[in-house]
């Protein structure tokens, strides 16, 4: 597992937008610890690299700004005396470079099989 220490470099190195990793440095370390979490539910055969890391930590910090967190709560808009925004759909827990990198998440990839393998369904080790 990366540190936070690998993962700061590398966005000090590779990342031109930091203002989200920086804003809060006292965070950062929790950011990294639920991005591994994340990741390592989503995609358990990926070995977790820095890059992956760093992305998906910038992605969650990036996720603690109020109005994307009304996004992922579903908020369609939000309207604040006569100032209105309006969401287009709930936000992507997984990091666009990282869903770029590793594609879709094990649990997208299980729905897709499920979906595919027709009426067959198992119970108590029998096919009904």
């Amino acid at each position: 597992m990366p540190t936070t220490e690998e993962v700061n470099l590398w966005i000090a190195e590779n990342v031109l937008d930091t203002e989200a990793w920086d804003k809060k440095p006292l965070k950062q370390p929790l950011a990294v610890k639920q991005a591994e979490r994340n990741l390592a539910r989503w995609y358990p055969a990926v070995i977790l690299t820095v890059e992956i890391a760093a992305l998906q930590s910038i992605w969650e910090m990036q996720g603690l700004d109020p109005a994307l967190k009304f996004q992922k709560h579903g908020v369609k808009s939000v309207d604040d005396h006569g100032e209105g925004v309006t969401y287009s759909g709930i936000r992507d827990v997984v990091a666009p470079d990282v869903r770029d990198l590793l594609g879709k998440t094990a649990s997208e990839i299980a729905e897709e099989e499920a979906e595919e393998g027709g009426t067959d369904l198992q119970y108590g080790g029998c096919l009904i």
